[in-house]
């Protein structure tokens, strides 16, 4: 593999037959923290994981009667690749944000673990450390420590 490679693209093209591979392929995309570029067309930052991700989707989408390409990427002009990072950074700051205002709430002990679930799956696809992480940790810790103490 090609290890100049910065971004992991992704096309494809699926039927309109049937919703379940679209609303799959969107789902799968989503945890792994890309970035849609147009209705056919992803991006995630490179790394051997997300590249392996990328081609176990794409194998998905073909068994399913689509077609998809993995597309290693070694540059993009630097106001793509601003664009890019800023939706990504947006996108989880959101995450971050809805996971702190619903650490306010009045929580069972299922509800903070399921914030430490949903905080650890932001985390993961969080690649370029978009603002809120740590506010959201706090308000995590502080509902923890509001169910124990």
């Amino acid at each position: 593999m090609n290890t100049s490679a910065k971004w992991v693209v992704l096309t494809w093209r699926l039927s309109s037959a049937s919703s379940t591979p679209r609303v799959a392929t969107w789902r799968t995309l989503q945890r792994m923290g890309a970035v849609l570029l147009t209705p056919g067309a992803a991006a995630v930052p490179y790394s051997e994981d997300l590249l392996e991700q990328t081609e176990w989707l794409a194998e998905r989408i073909v068994e399913s009667g689509g077609e998809a390409w993995v597309l290693p990427v070694s540059e993009l002009r630097e106001r793509d690749e601003a664009e890019i990072r800023a939706r990504v950074r947006s996108a989880r700051k959101e995450e971050y944000d809805s996971l702190r205002i619903k650490a306010r709430r009045r929580l069972t002990n299922r509800g903070v673990v399921a914030l430490e679930h949903g905080y650890r799956s932001v985390v993961a696809r969080d690649h370029f450390r978009a603002a809120g992480r740590g506010r959201a940790r706090r308000a995590i810790d502080k509902a923890r420590a509001q169910k124990t103490g």
